[in-house]
């Protein structure tokens, strides 16, 4: 793996600058650990992928960097109502009242956590591509193009097709396993409702699956479609053919807009019955731990979650106050509890949405009813705080 300089020598690794890897460096560095994060990316970076921070979100980002209402000091707004639409103009609203969520573009949001990394002496390496992982006697070693990196313990926030997946024996994430998307900023988007709708629309043809247009940031809204995988297989449409009908689908939205810069594709590694928490010294955080909504496919909160979880643990470990086998239980008990239990419920909210789509009940008052019902109670969420 090249020539290895013992000057590299950290208490963690974490490889991914995204919110869950910033989360656990910054986590680990206040437990004294001594962090290294490497990113393959400069920041800040535009990563189109869903913008959406969620109330219980943004008190995590808040934890993270020390102040309150935290991402207000990027540019941002404020999502007041959640509103799900679907193909007969039947829409159902939940409002978050005094708890409102953020739209952030991710931009913005990675800049904002980097800058917490460094409050916190956490080292980043931008522009740094680590090509081979691996477990030696006393820790793990990272080569990259011009130097290894050992370190004792490993954090894998790195998303998608992660690095430490084949340290653990996972393989690719696939089916019902994995949600596809694709997003854009669109300019010129018409707002019928309250500005700060985020609205999302399950449509025929996107089973277990939506279309999004998320409240508008300096003059731009992130619109996308999500659908999980083993659907969107099934159908005869590629993703940016998704986007174009989905848009075209709502002219009263999409009549004047356009789409600025280009539209980007992203895989989501979604929550199934699997805890993917890691092991052997190595914690798994946000996309790389399958932590994704399999309903929504909401995964920021997640990431910080997760993160969170794993920087803390790691930590404990280095300073000798928990064994590594219960810090990997403490990881691997959290992503049950809050991840992969109410995943599972989800998973079949999903497929019954699908279901009544199929089958136009969603034109029946009682069946609205009855969804209103479910859509306004908080006892399905983990990452919002529900009002009304």
């Amino acid at each position: 793996m090249g020539r290895v300089s013992e000057r590299e020598q950290w208490d963690v690794l974490v490889l991914g600058a995204g919110p869950a890897g910033c989360a656990a460096a910054i986590e680990a560095a206040r437990g004294g650990a001594r962090v290294l994060v490497v990113d393959r990316a400069s920041f800040p970076r535009p990563k189109v992928c869903g913008d959406a921070v969620s109330n219980r979100g943004g008190v995590l980002v808040d934890g993270l960097l020390g102040g309150a209402d935290a991402l207000a000091r990027v540019p941002h707004a404020r999502v007041a109502r959640s509103v799900a639409g679907f193909p007969n103009g039947a829409k159902i609203v939940r409002d978050f009242k005094d708890a409102p969520g953020w739209i952030v573009p991710r931009m913005h949001l990675d800049a904002l956590l980097r800058d917490g990394l460094e409050r916190e002496g956490v080292v980043v390496r931008e522009r740094t591509l680590v090509r081979q992982v691996g477990a030696e006697a006393e820790g793990f070693i990272a080569s990259t193009d011009d130097a290894c990196i050992r370190s004792r313990l490993l954090v894998g926030a790195d998303g998608p097709g992660s690095l430490v997946w084949p340290l653990l024996g996972w393989s690719r994430a696939k089916g019902r396993s994995l949600g596809v998307a694709i997003t854009a900023y669109v300019d010129g988007v018409t707002w019928g409702g309250d500005l700060g709708d985020s609205e999302h629309y399950f449509e025929h043809g996107l089973d277990c699956g939506y279309g999004w247009v998320f409240p508008d940031v300096d003059g731009s809204a992130n619109v996308g479609v999500y659908q999980r995988a083993d659907r969107f297989q099934d159908g005869d449409q590629k993703l940016p053919q998704m986007l174009t009908t989905f848009m075209d689908t709502h002219p009263e939205r999409f009549k004047k807009a356009s789409i600025r810069g280009r539209a980007r594709t992203w895989q989501l590694p979604i929550t199934d019955d699997d805890n993917r928490g890691g092991g052997d010294g190595v914690f798994v955080a946000g996309d790389a731990a399958h932590a994704i909504d399999p309903l929504s496919g909401e995964g920021i909160w997640q990431a910080l979650h997760t993160g969170r979880s794993a920087g803390v643990q790691a930590a404990a470990v280095i300073a000798g106050r928990r064994s590594l086998s219960h810090a990997h239980a403490d990881h691997a008990r959290l992503l049950e509890r809050d991840i992969v239990r109410p995943a599972r419920r989800r998973l079949q909210i999903q497929e019954a949405i699908g279901w009544l789509v199929r089958r136009r009940l969603y034109e029946h008052r009682a069946v609205r009813t009855i969804l209103r019902w479910g859509f306004t109670r908080p006892w399905l969420e983990v990452s919002k705080a529900l009002h009304g």
